[in-house]
């Protein structure tokens, strides 16, 4: 019975999972970017960064599921949530806006290494895929909502365990999708010229910034 129940958490956990791992937001397109200036694994390390903040709150959330429920519903968390998740994709698009307006302006003539030392995180994956994770609203509703679900399925099956299982039929697709994003981003800037990777890289900062404007205002109506 128990193998059944195994077997159905796994199966339930990946299905549940696309709606999640696989959507567009803030997280994929920053992972486009970071592989476009970086090096092919960029996206796999922006995983990784996603993962360590990920992983110590499905802990927390399996351990206190009603109080951060609850805690969701809090009109003021809910801006607070929404401002510091637009703050860092306001500042994250802005410096890849600034690069690529120069390398624009300039005909192309801009190197790699043209960055202020102010647009290094850009340059960090694994701190830009923590920092975009901890400040997602969406992401932070999705686990507890949809990801109640896994939760509370898991813990049937005891808690170590159970989460473990559930959290590794899980993780694997962030790894996957931003793993792809990276090497988008990367086989992109192999094709293009230095002005036409310009043009992609505000293409691509309009866009984060869309979905990020998007993921604070559904917060502030999430119930």
């Amino acid at each position: 019975m128990q193998k059944l129940e195994l077997y159905y958490l796994i199966i339930l956990t990946i299905t549940l999972s696309v709606s999640g791992a696989f959507s567009p937001g803030p997280l994929t397109f920053s992972a486009i970017i970071e592989g476009s200036k970086g090096s092919w694994f960029s996206g796999f390390k922006e995983a990784f960064g996603h993962l360590l903040f990920e992983l110590p709150f499905v802990v927390l959330l399996a351990f206190l599921l009603e109080q951060i429920k609850f805690l969701l519903q809090d009109t003021f968390v809910k801006y607070v949530l929404s401002f510091i998740l637009i703050s860092f994709i306001i500042y994250f698009s802005l410096i890849v806006i600034k690069d690529g307006y120069a390398r624009i302006k300039d005909n192309g003539f801009v190197s790699n290494q043209s960055f202020s030392n102010s647009s290094k995180i850009v340059n960090k994956p694994i701190i830009t895929g923590f920092l975009l994770t901890a400040s997602n609203p969406l992401f932070l509703s999705w686990w507890a909502t949809v990801g109640l679900i896994l939760i509370l399925s898991a813990t049937s099956l005891g808690f170590l365990f159970g989460i473990s299982v559930m959290y590794a039929s899980h993780v694997w697709m962030d790894f996957l999708w931003l793993g792809i994003m990276g090497i988008l981003g990367k086989t992109g800037r192999k094709l293009l010229s230095n002005k036409h990777f310009g043009i992609f890289l505000i293409f691509m900062a309009f866009i984060m910034l869309y979905f990020g404007l998007m993921a604070s205002i559904q917060l502030i109506y999430f119930k």
